[in-house]
Parts: structure tokens; sequence; C-alpha cells
């Protein structure tokens, strides 16, 4: 089994004040990374929310955008998704519009979502593991469950040919939901496909486990899905991005090693198609 290559990043946002609440980073060997954000909600739907809506996650939006990379901001963070803040501009894109306004709570600015994607780019084994595109996926959260976990796997395919799969990742309890108005979230993070010249499973860019077993807590951590990739080949791509709440029960056994069965309570599966050329 290879080393897990993932650096993840968990970022809460407080919908009301705006304000960072907490983050947590777990190196690893590369700079592939998850975030998780929340997006204030300003519009007049609010006023109904979340009573027109069964208990639930819902999915939004989602794309493979371009990355930012190698470009970051000074403080080592995403050049995007960047986040305006009408109350207190946020650094890193304070000002939009011209003549240029405080760039407004609620609004988002993205990398470009493409269809077609360079195959050379975005094949690991041949590019040195340069990520090509990042993954945004969208969803608002009407579960009213702040307690259970919060859980998403990333699965890409060609076909029957799996070419990258994140794993489980577990970023703790759910701490969006039961947020008022409802939480408008986005999970995203840059992504390669194929083997890196690798074989087995979890090979590539199937990632291994990370903090697992025996998880750390609190702190992020990845069940790895033991699958075996494959480089990807000139041809359509499928998305496969699941987001869940789920109720984690953690077992130690006599050897001290520690363990995770889930429980589902929520889930929103989202899927869309590139083509690599």
């Amino acid at each position: 089994m290879t080393k897990s290559r993932l650096f993840l990043v968990l970022t809460s946002l407080v919908i009301v004040a705006f304000l960072v609440c907490g983050q947590q980073a777990l190196a690893a060997e590369n700079h592939h990374h998850w975030q998780v954000k929340v997006i204030p909600r300003t519009h007049s739907a609010d006023a109904v929310h979340p009573n027109t809506v069964i208990a639930g996650l819902y999915a939004t939006e989602a794309a493979f955008v371009a990355t930012d990379l190698p470009t970051t901001n000074t403080d080592g963070s995403d050049l995007w998704p960047c986040f305006g803040d009408t109350s207190s501009a946020n650094p890193d894109c304070p000002t939009i519009g011209a003549p240029s306004v405080t760039f407004p709570t609620g609004g988002v600015a993205l990398g470009a979502p493409s269809y077609t994607w360079s195959l050379s780019a975005c094949n690991g084994t041949t590019n040195g593991n340069v990520l090509c595109g990042q993954t945004n996926s969208w969803y608002e959260d009407d579960s009213g469950d702040s307690t259970d976990d919060l859980t998403y796997e990333i699965e890409v395919t060609q076909g029957e040919n799996i070419i990258a799969d994140s794993g489980l990742v577990d970023f703790g309890p759910n701490t969006f939901g039961g947020l008022s108005p409802a939480a408008n979230v986005i999970i995203y993070g840059d992504q390669n496909f194929g083997t890196l010249g690798e074989t087995g499973k979890n090979n590539g860019n199937c990632d291994a486990d990370f903090n697992y077993p025996s998880p750390e807590l609190p702190g992020v951590f990845v069940i790895a899905a033991g699958k075996t990739c494959v480089d990807p080949v000139a041809g359509p791509v499928k998305f496969t991005a699941t987001t869940s709440v789920q109720t984690a029960t953690f077992t130690t056994s006599a050897k001290g090693v520690t363990t995770v069965k889930y429980k589902l309570k929520y889930k929103v599966k989202q899927t869309w198609t590139i083509t690599l050329q």
C-alpha cells in the first residue's frame, strides 16, 4: 500500500459573522487537499427557509474547474475559491465591480469550469503529478444534524476503469447542520488522474488510508476505498461526488487499533462529465 498523498484542510466559516472559526491542516506527501466552506445566504428566499423543504442534503451544482496552482495567496491559501465579506473585506479578494465595491457576503470567485481538458496535463503518470484541475461540489444542508460526521468521497471513472478515488474523507462532526438559514456548503479540492507509476490497490490517485486506522481525533481522516487506479485515456470522464452525514461508531480492539463503522443519515450524490483529449 502506498502512503497517502493528501494534504487535508478543514476550514469552517461562521455564517452570521463570516469569520474563520476553525482550521486544521494535516501534512502529507503533496499539496492535494480538500476544503469545506460555508457560504452565507443573503437572498430574500431565506425568509421562507428551511420550513419549505424536507430534512436532508440537496445538490446545487458541481464542476471540474481550472486549478489555481502554482499560484497561491501570500498566506499560502488557495487563490480561489475566494469568498466575499461585506462587513470586513476579505484581503484575498477585497473588491469587485466597476467602480469597485467591497466583494459582498455571499459572493464567490471561482476557477472557470470546462468540458474539454488536456489528457497529457491530467495524466499524473506522465506529468509528474502536477494537479490539473479542481473539483467543486455545492450542496445545501437542511439536515438539522450538527453532531453526526460529515463524510465525502469522489470517484472518477472512464467506463469500468477508475482513474481517481479519494476514499472516504471524514471531516468530523457536521458543524454546518442546524444553521438558520440553511447552510450552502462547497467542498473542493485539487485533482489529477492515473497511477503515478504505481500498482495494486490504493495506488496513484486512488488514495490510501490517511490518519486511519486509529485516527487522532478531533481531526480529518481518510479510509481507503481499496480500489486500483489505471491511467486515463482520451474520452469521457465521469465524476461522482457523494456527500453524507453519518453516525460514526468507533471501536478499539484488544490490540489497541481503533476502527469506525457508519450508519447513514443523509446523502446527496452529484455526477458530471468532462472529456480528455
